[in-house]
């Protein structure tokens, strides 16, 4: 799957979800003592992402592009832009705007 320069969006949006999904687990597992067994914690850390990749998963989708997919390129500039402000990734968007639009052109022509 080619994802073209949306990559640092999926990154930034993982790692930001990654950070607050560890934290609520710290926070859960405090209150539940340390004393638990090492099973039981495996199996909330597993919930807990679990949970985190299947809330993930629909943008990650929206922002990815390969041959079967026939999202256009406006569509997928859309998403990037939405999730950088709705999340501030810090992603300056114009810049990989102009990297997505080169690649796409390049793989429209080499297909």
């Amino acid at each position: 799957m080619d994802s073209f320069e949306t990559i640092p969006t999926i990154k930034n949006l993982r790692a930001l979800v990654e950070t607050i999904r560890i934290t609520e687990l710290e926070r859960c597992l405090l209150k539940i003592k340390h004393d638990i067994p090492k099973k039981m914690r495996r199996a909330i850390e597993d919930l807990s992402r679990g949970m985190m990749n299947k809330v993930l998963h629909g943008p990650m989708e929206h922002l990815r592009y390969d041959e079967s997919n026939s999202r256009p390129l406006s569509e997928i500039l859309e998403n990037m832009h939405a999730l950088n402000k709705m999340f501030s990734l810090e992603i300056d968007a114009s810049i990989l705007e102009q990297k997505i639009r080169a690649k796409m052109e390049q793989y429209r022509k080499e297909s």
